[in-house]
């Protein structure tokens, strides 16, 4: 569960999440009245001198979900560039979202029901009832999110293009595959070498030369050294240093990018 939808913390769906949840919970309530949760709603009948108890604790456990909810994806999309976020991480993010609803619901019902059976029981009945309501909608969004973020990064459009990411998920930069030269590593971050209108720039981004050589790889790109990978279209020449280092000759200008030999045979192959 590496892979992670960024989408997941970005405003809008974020604001999906917080509306689509409490609504699913209203529909759901009134037109499948499941038991659990009808038994749920119907705490204080009897006791309270309104005339549809039942109603009311539906509006309010409602408003009660879609605060609870905005208030968590707006604190999750505040705290995407600091989480170090993955699906599993997610999955508890979601897990707590359904407690703390629970939680201010049982306390709600509880009242309403003038302290019969307990905080705690009216808790556990929450959180389960809650809980096997929400946990469709929760499913349904994460994957359509999933595999909207994944149709763009595998995608057609997106077959010359190059998205980096930090690691923290976060995107950085975009940019043609073909306008790359070479990834550098250099301690924690990568430096991308590319031609814009014909003149090399440099891009630095905090990852690791791991975590992107599989999109490196995709790309057509190809390990050169323990720091450097290059894009073969843009390999000159292969030349021999006076060390007996191979260099591949980029056209930038410099010595050129060391070779191990290692990688040697790999380079030499696809040249």
């Amino acid at each position: 569960m590496s892979y992670y939808p960024k989408s997941l913390v970005r405003f809008f769906p974020s604001y999906v999440f917080a509306l689509a949840i409490p609504v699913f919970f209203l529909i759901s309530v009134l037109l499948y009245e499941p038991k659990g949760l009808c038994e749920l709603m119907r705490a204080g009948e009897g006791l309270s001198a309104m005339s549809n108890v039942y109603s009311f604790n539906i509006v309010i456990t409602f408003t009660i979900m879609l605060a609870v909810l905005s208030l968590s994806r707006v604190l999750l999309w505040l705290l995407r560039k600091h989480l170090a976020m993955d699906l599993y991480r997610y999955c508890i993010w979601c897990l707590g979202e359904i407690a703390v609803c629970g939680a201010f619901v049982s306390l709600f019902l509880v009242l309403m029901a003038r302290g019969e059976d307990g905080w705690f029981s009216w808790l556990g009945r929450s959180i389960i009832n809650i809980g096997a309501v929400s946990i469709f909608p929760y499913i349904i969004l994460t994957l359509i999110i999933c595999v909207r973020d994944k149709s763009r990064y595998d995608g057609p459009a997106d077959e010359t293009r190059l998205k980096f990411y930090d690691n923290r998920h976060q995107l950085k930069f975009i940019t043609e595959a073909s306008s790359v030269l070479y990834i550098e590593s250099n301690e924690n971050y990568i430096i991308i070498h590319y031609l814009e209108n014909g003149i090399e720039k440099r891009f630095q981004i905090r990852n690791s030369m791991k975590s992107i050589e599989p999109l490196c790889e995709k790309a057509g790109f190809a390990r050169a050294h323990r720091c450097y990978i290059i894009n073969p279209l843009h390999v000159k020449t292969i030349s021999k240093g006076a060390n007996g280092i191979n260099f591949a000759d980029l056209g930038t200008g410099d010595e050129g990018i060391p070779i191990s030999k290692k990688y040697y045979e790999s380079i030499a192959s696809i040249l």
